[in-house]
Order: C-alpha cells, then sequence, then structure tokens
C-alpha cells in the first residue's frame, strides 16, 4: 500500500477480482450446462458449484466495501471533510455506462438475435417489458430481479443495486466527525443488521424458499432481502478501518500461524461447502475480510495474487462479470449447432464439448472485456478521476510500500 504523492494501491486486490468474476463464470457455465442440456447436472448438482458464484459475488462486496471505505477515510484525512458529490459522479461514471450498456442491449437487442436465444427456464424478457425497462433504468436491478425473477443476459445485475444502495448510506457514516452521533449511528446500524438478520433467517428465508408460484408481496420482499448483501460491505469497510488506523489486532492476524489456519478453515469449508444458516455469506465475508487485510498491509502474507495476469485480468474484471451471461450463452449455442450428435441427456455428454465450452467462454469473455475496457470504459474511467480526491491506482507504482507497522501520513 502507497499513498502520499503517489496513488493508493493494495497489492494483489486485481487478483481478488480475478478470483471472483472467474468464480461467479464457473457458476454460471455450470448452471446454463443444466438448462441448455436438459438436465445434465455435472458440477452444477453439487453444493460446491452451487455456492461457488455466490462466495465470488460476496468477495466482490467485501472488496468494494473495502476499498471504497478506505479511499473515504483517505479523504477525510486528508481534507478534514468528503467531497459527497464528487463520490457519486466517481461512482456513476465508473459504473452505470457499462451497467446502462449491458442492460439496453440485453433488453432491446439480444432477444432479438437467434444465436443467442435461451430455454424458458432462463426467463422471458417480454413479460412485463415496460416495467422491466423502467425498474432497470432506475438502476434497480435487485428490484428488478426480486420482482420477475431471472430476465437473461440482465439479471446478475442485481450486486450492482446492492452496490448503489450501500453508497447512499456509506459515506455520510464515514464522514461524521461526533463521536457520539457516529456510535449512535453504528449502533443503530447494527440494530437494524440484526433485525434484519431474524426476519431473513426465519421468515424471508422459509418464505422465499417455500412454493408460492403467484409472487405475492410477501415472497417478493423475502427474495429481495435474501440477496440483499449490504453485511459483506460493511465488513470490508470494517476490515478497511482496522487497516487505516493501524488497529493492534493487525498484529495478531498478520501472524503466519493465524494465516495458515485461517486459510486452512477456509479452503474446507468452500470445498465441502459448509453454510452457515442464516448467516453464511456474512461467514464467509469475514475470512475475504482477513484476506483483504493481509494483501493490503502485510508484507509477510502468504497469499500472493500480484503478477502481470491477474493485473490484467482485474483491469478488465467489471467487464468479466457484465459480458460473461451473453458469451456463455453465444458459445453454447454455438457449440450445440456444431455438435448436433452431442448426447445431451444425463451424464453421458462428451467431455471434449464440455472443455470446449468452458475454453471458448472464457477466453470470448476475456477478449471482449478486453475491448470494452479499451474503447469504451477507459474515456469515463479518465474523467471519473478528475473528480478524485484521493488517488487511486489499479498499477503499482514506484514507490514500495511501508511496512504494516508504518504509521500512516497525515
Amino acid at each position: 500500500m502507497t499513498q502520499a504523492a503517489n496513488p493508493i494501491y493494495f497489492k494483489g486486490f486485481n487478483g481478488v477480482r480475478f478470483i471472483a468474476a472467474s468464480a461467479v463464470i464457473i457458476h454460471h457455465i455450470e448452471e446454463y450446462k443444466s438448462v441448455f442440456l436438459f438436465g445434465r447436472e455435472d458440477l452444477w448438482a453439487r453444493p460446491f458449484a452451487y455456492q461457488l458464484g455466490r462466495l465470488g459475488v460476496s468477495l466482490f462486496f467485501v472488496l468494494s466495501g473495502f476499498l471504497i471505505t478506505y479511499l473515504l477515510l483517505a479523504e477525510k484525512q486528508k481534507t478534514g471533510r468528503i467531497a459527497i458529490r464528487k463520490f457519486y459522479i466517481r461512482r456513476v461514471l465508473r459504473i452505470w455506462p457499462l451497467y446502462f450498456l449491458v442492460v439496453g442491449l440485453g433488453l432491446v437487442v439480444w432477444p432479438l438475435v437467434p444465436i443467442l436465444q435461451t430455454p424458458a427456464l432462463l426467463g422471458d424478457v417480454y413479460d412485463q417489458f415496460g416495467l422491466k425497462l423502467l425498474v432497470y433504468g432506475l438502476v434497480l436491478p435487485n428490484f428488478a430481479l426480486a420482482l420477475f425473477g431471472n430476465v437473461p443476459m440482465v439479471s446478475h445485475t442485481w450486486s450492482i443495486g446492492v452496490e448503489e444502495q450501500f453508497y447512499l448510506m456509506w459515506p455520510w457514516l464515514v464522514m461524521s466527525n461526533n463521536p457520539k452521533r457516529t456510535l449512535k449511528v453504528v449502533a443503530s446500524v447494527v440494530g437494524l443488521l440484526a433485525l434484519w438478520f431474524l426476519y431473513e433467517r426465519f421468515v424471508a428465508r422459509p418464505a422465499y424458499l417455500g412454493d408460492d408460484p403467484d409472487r405475492s408481496p410477501f415472497v417478493i420482499l423475502a427474495f429481495f432481502m435474501a440477496q440483499f448483501r449490504i453485511g459483506c460491505m460493511a465488513i470490508g469497510g470494517v476490515g478497511a478501518w482496522l487497516l487505516f488506523s493501524r488497529n493492534r489486532v493487525l498484529s495478531k492476524l498478520f501472524q503466519r500461524e493465524v494465516q495458515l489456519a485461517v486459510y486452512g478453515i477456509l479452503l474446507l469449508c468452500i470445498a465441502f461447502s459448509v453454510r452457515v444458516p442464516g448467516f453464511n455469506y456474512e461467514f464467509y465475508a469475514l475470512f475475504f475480510c482477513f484476506m483483504l487485510l493481509n494483501l493490503a498491509g502485510n508484507p509477510a502474507s502468504l497469499v500472493k495474487l500480484d503478477n502481470p495476469v491477474t493485473r490484467f485480468m482485474g483491469d478488465i474484471s467489471y467487464g468479466l462479470y457484465m459480458y460473461h451471461p451473453l458469451l456463455i450463452t453465444l458459445c453454447m449455442n454455438s457449440l450445440l449447432l456444431l455438435w448436433p450428435g452431442l448426447p445431451v441427456h444425463g451424464s453421458n455428454a462428451d467431455p471434449v464439448f464440455m472443455m470446449l465450452l468452458y475454453v471458448s467462454s472464457f477466453v470470448l469473455t476475456t477478449l471482449v472485456a478486453w475491448l470494452s475496457y479499451q474503447y469504451f470504459e477507459k474515456p469515463f474511467l479518465s474523467l471519473k478521476d478528475r473528480f478524485a480526491v484521493v488517488a487511486s491506482s489499479r498499477r503499482p507504482t514506484e514507490q514500495p510500500a511501508p511496512p504494516a507497522s508504518t504509521p500512516m501520513a497525515p
């Protein structure tokens, strides 16, 4: 991590972005395979693949909460305040252009392209089309998912809605200079999260998992609450505060033995698809926050994720996430057309087909994400930098990172 004259850069975070995006892509390849190939389940039938993408999104949430909070704290330290207007302009310039491109094409253009047709199980674009345009146009994709269920090519943007709603309140909390007021706000947030946890665990989840084909308002609310993972972003924010304040607990978290124990438990939980009822994603968010803290502030971190490949893939990770359903669908339909004799029932599908599906999906998604980053996103990113009070970077600077015990320069 570097500050002062150089932009803030956290070594290895691009690798985290790449891991999170890859987990979501694998999850959706397996899901689409189970739908397109008429019951072929493979990994999708296993809890590991089912949970993998959900943990990838949770990792994105923790990372976003960590970075946003750290930059806000640095800005407050540097200027004594937080420029709220500039904060929202930066978020709009980073998120909205690609969001509206993907949603606009997904709702208006791609349904007209034969090679991009999807099975009915993946949803219908045209049912309540006007209302869908309105809700997605208001940047409320998580509300849209609760209202309409899956919509091909655009439903995965639900996570953008969660982030946007987090941004509505978080900078105001960080900006407060009144300790008592901050404590009251934090206590209120914790109380609301506790109530939300009880509601989601004992009321919403049973309703969401129940059979209600009419999608009553209660079930719609339950579905929304089940996806509203703002707690993961808050956990990332707490981690950023620990690092920024150089809290004494870091010396314990950075110990080699602690890292070995925590990462060992995390790998076992992922491998055996351990689920914690009612607190599953927040449970894993604690592990993810631990990893981010070590990557950002511990020179002796056991996890090393910084190299040219991960930097490149991290740069285009937003595009990887946003474009991958389109490219998976294109690859799946193209391979099915080229493979007319493919066994598609049960577990007899050709493994070569599966390998080609994975390779083509990842390669095409990477190519399209890179083209998008170079020729569509970069102009908005350049404009976004004009509104930055504290500069950040996804590339290492020439100045070396200070050791974890070095106090933060004002």
